[in-house]
């Protein structure tokens, strides 16, 4: 008797690889196509939210020494019109802390709560990312750099509202550029993983523009006042010199996160719940 070995046609291979990376997708909360739209940025930005918070909890630093002085930290969004290609689109966590390593005999590393010394470092733990293609983060009405159109048949709500709102750091001593306290706070930034003061290289040459919002190392909120990260469908277009529109798809492609006094995030894609009240009470 004769034995037929019979291997995998190319269709069936095609099949089985087909079938894992849809189940990858899903169990990555990133549905295939457009990897979720609102819905998956709005869970991309909550889980970077919660790894930060995780990270403040654990102490980290930008030096494992086991030990961390004045540790902050960030979730970035870049604010860079000339970028037209990731401006308020992609994002970033920061963390930064006192570096023992470099300070002078005697200095006390408690001490330097100043972001912008030249021995407090910062980096990024992991790469930037950005949202899901057509989705972006919508600037505070202070934003004199980005444009943002509603549709013609928006109702007066939604004209006059759906802006992103970040209060000022509770506790920053450094007023000045390269970070700055005021609401919204914002910062100069170059998302690399080995740790620089701001005022140094490569910080201080590659360094672009961030909004940013802070946990402190316990976890919880470090602003005054609420923040909440509103973001849309949309199309960006440049506008002259160092500007840029955002054209809004539709007054219902809206999602908001609220990030809670405890450092927690609470969600929404109801329009009438893009408020702060509702988001705080979630």
């Amino acid at each position: 008797m004769s034995r037929v070995r019979r291997g995998f046609t190319l269709i069936e291979l095609l099949v089985v690889i087909t079938v894992i990376m849809l189940i990858s997708s899903l169990m990555m909360n990133l549905p295939a196509g457009n990897s979720g739209g609102l819905v998956g940025a709005q869970r991309m930005l909550g889980s970077s939210i919660r790894s930060l918070r995780a990270m403040a909890l654990m102490n980290r630093g930008t030096y494992s020494n086991n030990i961390t002085y004045n540790a902050r930290y960030r979730l970035l969004i870049l604010n860079d019109p000339t970028d037209p290609v990731n401006h308020l689109h992609q994002f970033v966590v920061a963390v930064g802390s006192v570096d023992t390593f470099g300070l002078s005999g005697g200095t006390d590393p408690t001490t330097i709560t100043n972001t912008t010394d030249f021995n407090y470092k910062w980096y990024a733990p992991n790469p930037a990312m950005t949202l899901p293609n057509g989705v972006y983060f919508i600037p505070p009405t202070s934003d004199t750099t980005t444009t943002v159109n509603m549709p013609v048949d928006a109702t007066a709500d939604a004209q006059k509202g759906r802006r992103s709102v970040i209060g000022s750091i509770a506790d920053l001593t450094s007023t000045g550029s390269p970070d700055n306290q005021s609401s919204p706070p914002k910062m100069k930034f170059a998302a690399v993983n080995q740790p620089a003061s701001l005022r140094a290289a490569p910080h201080s040459t590659d360094g672009k523009e961030w909004y940013y919002i802070e946990l402190q190392s316990t976890g919880a909120s470090n602003h005054f006042g609420q923040v909440i990260l509103v973001l849309a469908s949309a199309s960006l277009r440049p506008d002259g010199a160092s500007k840029a529109v955002l054209d809004i798809v539709s007054e219902n492609q809206f999602a908001a996160l609220a990030l809670r006094p405890n450092g927690d995030v609470s969600m929404t894609s109801d329009a009438d719940e893009m408020n702060a009240a509702s988001l705080q009470k979630k």
